[in-house]
Parts: C-alpha cells; structure tokens; sequence
C-alpha cells in the first residue's frame, strides 16, 4: 500500500512540474505504455527464465 501512495505522489508531482518545463503531461502515459508493451515481457521473460533454471536445479 505505501508504494502505491509513493507511485501516485510521484505521478502528481510530474503532473504539476512537467508542464512548467513545456512537456506534455501524456507523455507519462505514453512512457507507461510504451515500458508495458517492450518492457515489461523482458522483464517477466528473464524471471521465467529464472524459474525454469531454478525448478530444474531443484529437481
């Protein structure tokens, strides 16, 4: 719960800061999107990794 509260204060500070330096305040969500969509199957690819080499050690 308290990285939730820290996630959504971050996100509210970058919505009042960013726009003071011209940026966009999309340009969060289009980071957003774009780490979920080439990012994050990395990401959950290398930790099944991880498992697969794990489970066979183990067994």
């Amino acid at each position: 719960m308290r990285n939730l509260i820290i996630g959504i204060v971050i996100l509210l500070i970058l919505f009042i800061v960013l726009p003071l330096f011209g940026i966009n305040n999309f340009f969060i969500f289009d980071l957003i999107e774009w780490a979920t969509k080439f990012v994050f199957p990395w990401v959950v690819l290398y930790w099944l990794i991880r498992t697969v080499k794990y489970l066979e050690k183990k067994g």
